[in-house]
C-alpha cells in the first residue's frame, strides 16, 4: 500500500513538479506547446482524427533542432485523460463495429510504431503531453525504503509510524526541452485542419 502511494507520488512530480519547494520540474512544465510553425498547418481536409494529432507532435519533435548537426528527438511516449482514451482508442470502431485498437480496451494501452499510449488521470481532460522521455533524467540517490518508529507520546499509546520514502534529483537539459510537447488537442486539431493559416 505504501509502495503504491510512494510511487504515484513520484510519477505526478515527474509529470507536474513546479521546480519549487523541493520538487523537481515535471515534463508538463518543462514542455512547449505544439509548434504552428511546422509547414503541417492546414495540411488535413476534414477533420482532424487523435492518431493525427498524435503523429504531429511526434513529426514537430522529431524535427526540431537547437543546431544543424544534432541528432533527433524520438518521441517514445503519450499521455492523455482515460476519458479521452477512452473516447479516442477503446471505443473506436471500423465501420462494421470492430474495435481500431484492441489493444486499448485489452491493456489499458496502445503501442503503435515504438510510441506507448496510455491513459493517465493526472492529464486534464482536452489535453496532451507527447514526449522522448528518454530526455528527462531521473536520479535516485536514496532508494526506497520503509521504516517504523515511536514518535514523541506514541510509545506510552502504543502507536508507531509507519513511513516510505526515497530521494531523487529529475532534471531536463535547457536543450532538451524541444522533446517535450503538452497541449489541448483542440489547438493541435486547429492548427492541422485544412483552411488554418500557419502562425
Amino acid at each position: 500500500y505504501l509502495r503504491k502511494k510512494h510511487d504515484r507520488k513520484k510519477d505526478k512530480l515527474v509529470l507536474f513538479g513546479t521546480g519549487t519547494s523541493g520538487e523537481p520540474q515535471g515534463a508538463t512544465v518543462v514542455a512547449t506547446t505544439f509548434p504552428t510553425g511546422t509547414g503541417m498547418a492546414g495540411s488535413i481536409p476534414g477533420d482532424v482524427n487523435i492518431m493525427q494529432v498524435i503523429n504531429s507532435a511526434i513529426t514537430a519533435i522529431f524535427t526540431r533542432h537547437n543546431y544543424t548537426d544534432e541528432g533527433n528527438y524520438m518521441a517514445n511516449n503519450v499521455r492523455m485523460n482515460p476519458v479521452d482514451f477512452f473516447t479516442n482508442f477503446v471505443a473506436a470502431v471500423d465501420g462494421e463495429g470492430r474495435p481500431l485498437y484492441p489493444m486499448a480496451s485489452l491493456f489499458n494501452v496502445v503501442v503503435i510504431g515504438g510510441v506507448t499510449i496510455v491513459p493517465d488521470e493526472d492529464i486534464p481532460a482536452g489535453k496532451i503531453l507527447v514526449a522522448d522521455l528518454s530526455k528527462y533524467n531521473v536520479l535516485n540517490y536514496v532508494p526506497y525504503t520503509v521504516k517504523i518508529g515511536w514518535v514523541n507520546e506514541d510509545f506510552i499509546k502504543n502507536q508507531f509510524v509507519i513511513l516510505a520514502e526515497s530521494r531523487f534529483h529529475a532534471f531536463v537539459k535547457n536543450l532538451d526541452r524541444l522533446a517535450f510537447i503538452y497541449d489541448d488537442i483542440s489547438a493541435i486539431k486547429t492548427n492541422l485542419k485544412s483552411g488554418t493559416p500557419s502562425a
